[in-house]
C-alpha cells in the first residue's frame, strides 16, 4: 500500500489571509450632511400701530395673520454623536395680515377728508390688510440626545439674519369713505431661533427630521401711506415684532461613499 503523504496548507502555496478591516461605527459616511427641509409657518406680531395713534384713541379691536408655507436647503457638520451644526437658507411664503381699528373722533388734522367743518374728527374705522413675506438664513447648533431604535431626540438653536417685507398694505375707512395704500417695505433685522425635534435613521446616509421652531424675525411695517387721492399721507404702518411657532419635515444625507470590500485573494495549489 502507498505511503500516505499529509499535505500542510504551506504546500498549497496559499497566502494569508486578508486583514479585517473594520467599517466605521457611521457605515464609512463622513461628517458633511446635506438637508433640506419643507414647513408650516405660523406667524404672530406684536400689534399694529401708526403715528396716528398719537393724535386720537385708536382701538385695535381685530387683529389675525394666516399661516404660510416654508422651504429651505442647508449644509450641516456631524462634529460628533451629541454635537453638529449647521446654516439654512429658507423661504418664508406670504401671510395675509388683516386688522381693524376704530376711534371715536378728535381733533388735529391727520385726515382733512374725514373732518367735521369745525376741524374736528368724525369717528370711523380701519380695515387693514397686507402680505407678510421673508427670507431667513440661520447658523444653527443641535445637541443630539442619544439614539434609541433609530429614533434620535434633539435640541437646538440659531442666530442669523431675516428680510422681512410688509407688501400690498391697504388701509380701507369704510364710515368715512377713505382708502390708502402703503408702500412696500423691507426691514433686515437680527433673527434668532429654538429647536425641538426627533430624527429617525432610514440607513446610514437618509435621516428623516420632524421638529418644531420657535423664530423670532424682528420688526416689521409698510411705507409711507398715502390717501387714494393723494390729499394725505402718512409715514406707515408698524406691525411691530414678527414671531413664529414653525412645524417643520426635512431629511439629512449624510455625504461619503461606500465601504471598500477587498476582492478574494485567488488560491494557488502546486
Amino acid at each position: 500500500m502507498a505511503p500516505i503523504t499529509v499535505t500542510h496548507a504551506a504546500d498549497l502555496g496559499l497566502p494569508p489571509p486578508p486583514p479585517v478591516i473594520e467599517a466605521p461605527c457611521v457605515g464609512c459616511t463622513g461628517p458633511i450632511y446635506l438637508r433640506g427641509f419643507i414647513g408650516a409657518a405660523n406667524p404672530v406680531v406684536d400689534g399694529i400701530s401708526s403715528e396716528l395713534f398719537q393724535y386720537n384713541d385708536f382701538t385695535v379691536v381685530h387683529e389675525d395673520i394666516k399661516s404660510s408655507p416654508l422651504f429651505g436647503l442647508g449644509v450641516g457638520y456631524q462634529f460628533n454623536n451629541w454635537l453638529r451644526f449647521d446654516m439654512t437658507a429658507e423661504y418664508r411664503g406670504k401671510s395675509l395680515f388683516i386688522a381693524q381699528d376704530k376711534y371715536p373722533g378728535g381733533n388735529g388734522s391727520f385726515s382733512r377728508a374725514s373732518n367735521d367743518a369745525d376741524g374736528t374728527f368724525l369717528p370711523g374705522t380701519n380695515e387693514y390688510t397686507a402680505d407678510i413675506e421673508s427670507w431667513v438664513g440661520l447658523w444653527n447648533a443641535y445637541a443630539d440626545l442619544g439614539t434609541y431604535w433609530c429614533f434620535t431626540p434633539y435640541v437646538g438653536a440659531g442666530i442669523g439674519i431675516a428680510s422681512v417685507s410688509v407688501l400690498g398694505l391697504k388701509d380701507v375707512n369704510v364710515p368715512n369713505g377713505g382708502v390708502a395704500y402703503g408702500a412696500d417695505n423691507t426691514e433686515t433685522n437680527f433673527a434668532w431661533a429654538v429647536y425641538g425635534g426627533i430624527a429617525y435613521d432610514v440607513n446610514e446616509s437618509v435621516t428623516l427630521d420632524l421638529s418644531y421652531r420657535y423664530s423670532d424675525l424682528g420688526e416689521a411695517k409698510s411705507g409711507t401711506v398715502t390717501a387714494f387721492d393723494g390729499t394725505s399721507s402718512y409715514a406707515g404702518v408698524d406691525l411691530g415684532n414678527v414671531t413664529s411657532h414653525d412645524l417643520m419635515l426635512g431629511m439629512r444625507w449624510k455625504l461619503g461613499h461606500a465601504p471598500v470590500v477587498p476582492a478574494p485573494m485567488p488560491v494557488a495549489f502546486k
